[in-house]
């Protein structure tokens, strides 16, 4: 699912067309956005007219899932206006209600057979629905009942200690907004920045980074965008080995992919847990991160940079929405470890998980859980396979030294066929963090065969555990890798395809292809 949200403009016809074809669900949105609204007739009459023809516009497209009124809205607009001014808050929250209710919904709903609506993207949902009434809905707000979950959910926290702390994450059945922002590349920065500027703190770069905004027209608001930049930093050096390489330009781009590495990492951890939530009580049955792709050069919180190169992000998406995932959850205060297996098939899927510890050199150790178990995960639900004590279990063994390797594989069978075919998935586990953990040289490498148009690379960890192994490609070129910002064992060769969407190079990208992985940001 797309959710295209309240930016200011709407879908065009062309997009819905390619969603239509490709079977991808937009959610969409009018276009009003943390703020409130006059309610004036002539107001309301422009937002009548606009507003029906967009519903009207769109309604024939089945690729159109939901109306949403705007962003942000009740879990943050109408909160922070009751707290600015609460003697004014039973009017503001009136006009809302004019707007958002008494306006848009019989809108949608006159204008639609099966589309729903919600006012606000994130919302309590409604105690009150008829299609026919005079005033179809009536919203929840904080009318809840304690024990139980509503709506959806809308998650941001820049203190990076609790980044993968799952129980700082938000409980609801859908979770439509998360994220975290992290640099382009070197290659995209150098697109719009001088190269005497390329480095971290420069003025260019600081006055890039638009988190936290800078206000009005002020071009110059150091104080607002040093606190971004401030945590990017705190995050990377918190869990990642950081960089301190001799070539500036270099320790630069090392930098900007650290702090790629936390961003994908961290939306890693909160899909896991949200995807986990299908078989908890709260029967979360969807996420959406914040956000696809940039439109400029800068640190943003997109996966794809402004050119259509791919950050870290957008590869971890791409493995961690897979049909059928394996996942840990550890509990760092308990020491309590427990592995999922998550499936989104409509069909119960069966298989085999397996449990691999080891150290960083690739050596087995002796822990004492099973070493495999037998998987039957139900349609659209998580089953748990492992749970363990890492305080009994790694008792006497180095915390830094230590990963655990999580293999599933089941057989089952997509949506609307029956075709039986396997699902395969593996994941990682490490009992510390990657800034404190005992790395080796995995000694990796990469060839390449075949033309440039079709061919293959092979990569290789000859010596020990490559964590986060990354295939980078120079400037001029658009490559998509079949897999990237993954893991490697010792000796394994792994075969990546990739797909050329724009090559200036006239082959030669090939050639500069090069890879890494986290054990570079200890080299000089």
């Amino acid at each position: 699912m797309l959710r295209v949200w309240s930016s200011g403009a709407y879908s065009p016809d062309f997009m819905l067309d390619l969603a239509d074809e490709m079977g991808i669900l937009c959610w969409q949105e009018a276009e009003f956005g943390d703020a409130l609204y006059p309610v004036n007739d002539e107001f309301l009459d422009n937002v009548r007219a606009e507003f029906t023809y967009q519903v009207r516009r769109a309604n024939h497209h089945p690729s159109l899932a939901m109306w949403a009124g705007g962003n942000e809205l009740e879990n943050l607009e109408l909160p922070t206006a009751e707290e600015a001014s609460p003697e004014d808050f039973p009017r503001l929250l009136a006009e809302y209600e004019t707007l958002f209710l008494d306006t848009l919904v019989p809108i949608v709903f006159g204008n639609s057979r099966s589309i729903s609506y919600a006012p606000s993207s994130t919302t309590n949902g409604w105690l009150y629905l008829n299609h026919s009434a005079p005033k179809p809905m009536i919203e929840r707000y904080e009318n809840t009942t304690e024990g139980s979950i509503y709506g959806d959910t809308d998650y941001y926290n820049y203190d990076s200690a609790f980044a993968f702390n799952y129980s700082s994450y938000p409980v609801g059945r859908f979770s439509n907004e998360f994220g975290y922002h992290s640099m382009p590349s070197l290659q995209t920065w150098r697109q719009a920045v001088d190269e005497e500027d390329l480095w971290f703190n420069s003025s260019v770069i600081q006055l890039r980074n638009h988190h936290y905004p800078p206000g009005g027209l002020n071009t110059t608001n150091f104080a607002n965008t040093t606190k971004g930049m401030g945590e990017m930093t705190i995050a990377a050096q918190r869990w990642y080995p950081v960089p301190n390489k001799e070539n500036s330009i270099a320790n630069f781009s090392a930098w900007c992919h650290t702090t790629q590495i936390f961003q994908a990492d961290f939306y890693k951890s909160q899909i896991m847990f949200y995807r986990r939530g299908s078989g908890m009580p709260e029967r979360q049955l969807g996420s959406l991160y914040w956000q696809l792709e940039d439109i400029w050069q800068a640190p943003t919180w997109a996966g794809i940079e402004y050119d259509g190169r791919w950050k870290v992000l957008h590869y971890v998406a791409k493995d961690v929405y897979q049909n059928v995932i394996i996942t840990p959850f550890w509990n760092i205060t308990t020491g309590d470890l427990e592995v999922y297996v998550t499936s989104d098939l409509w069909e119960t899927a069966t298989g085999t998980a397996n449990f691999t510890w080891m150290n960083y050199a690739g050596e087995l150790l002796n822990v004492s859980t099973p070493t495999s178990a037998v998987v039957e995960v139900g349609a659209i639900n998580t089953t748990r396979v492992l749970s363990a004590n890492t305080n009994d279990i790694l008792s006497g063994i180095d915390p830094t030294d230590v990963l655990l390797v999580l293999d599933v594989d089941v057989e089952g069978s997509l949506p609307n066929t029956n075709t039986t075919q396997t699902f395969a998935h593996r994941n990682w586990w490490h009992a510390s963090t990657l800034a404190e953990a005992s790395l080796v040289d995995p000694k990796v490498s990469v060839t390449h065969s075949g033309d440039a148009g079709t061919g293959t690379f092979i990569v290789t960890a000859e010596k020990g555990v490559a964590a986060w192994v990354w295939l980078d490609y120079p400037a001029n070129a658009v490559v998509f890798f079949d897999d990237n910002a993954f893991w490697l064992l010792p000796g394994e060769n792994k075969e990546v395809g990739y797909t050329v969407q724009k090559d200036d190079t006239g082959g030669a990208w090939v050639d500069g292809v090069t890879v890494r992985s986290l054990w570079d940001n200890t080299l000089p």
